[in-house]
């Protein structure tokens, strides 16, 4: 499930709302040498100009059976030992390159981690206008399909971080169960056949009953 920009961006009222302690809007000092260019300069005298440029990220969760093409917010009938497989997408749509970049990845405990990316992944040099995925396969435990009779959903979050902040977090659902009986309920419904044995039965003793009014009359 895709965690929109406008969701993500980092705004200075938003970011100091939930007390995070750093501006969305990075102030910096860029010499008139050097010849970049940045959103909102303004000149400095001397020494150049002062620009401020914002960081904007967004942060999508899938998942999909092993095997299958496509990827989705949900996958349902999950069996028990059936891998399926999930998906982190951050992408950098700020103005500038950053670094000191975090992807936790919170599994629930009904499901295991197999093989591929870690549930924590750490990197650096995330460029503007790059995407980064984290796809890993995973299972339901088996303890899970002790049960009989029943249906769960359970919910995958993933959050990103920048400089140890939380940037956006986005989700994604897996839903398994055994809804299928096993055997026959024991306090459940007469056979067929003896309902028609009783109602012989109960005709029988209709019939019986009006030969002997007729007799009575």
């Amino acid at each position: 499930m895709t965690n929109k920009l406008n969701e993500n961006k980092i705004s200075s009222s938003k970011m100091l709302s939930k007390g995070i302690g750093f501006a969305s809007a990075l102030t910096i000092l860029a010499l008139s040498f050097n010849g970049l260019a940045f959103a909102d300069c303004e000149p400095d005298g001397a020494y150049g100009q002062i620009c401020t440029y914002t960081k904007e990220f967004e942060i999508d969760k899938q998942v999909r059976f092993v095997g299958d093409d496509d990827w989705k917010d949900k996958i349902v009938g999950v069996k028990e030992g059936q891998k399926f497989e999930f998906k982190v997408s951050i992408k950098n749509n700020g103005e500038v390159d950053v670094d000191s970049m975090k992807m936790i990845d919170f599994l629930p405990d009904e499901i295991e981690r197999i093989s591929g990316d870690e549930l924590v992944e750490y990197w650096e040099n995330f460029e503007s206008g790059e995407r980064k995925n984290f796809v890993f396969e995973a299972k339901v435990r088996d303890v899970e399909y002790d049960k009989k009779n029943f249906e769960k959903c359970v919910v995958n979050k993933a959050e990103a971080y920048y400089s140890d902040n939380e940037i956006g977090s986005a989700t994604a659902v897996v839903c398994y169960g055994d809804s299928q009986p096993k055997e026959l309920p024991k306090t459940g419904p007469i056979d067929n056949g003896l309902l028609g044995i009783l109602g012989l039965v109960s005709t029988g003793l209709g019939l019986s009953l009006k030969s002997l009014l007729k007799r009575a009359k």
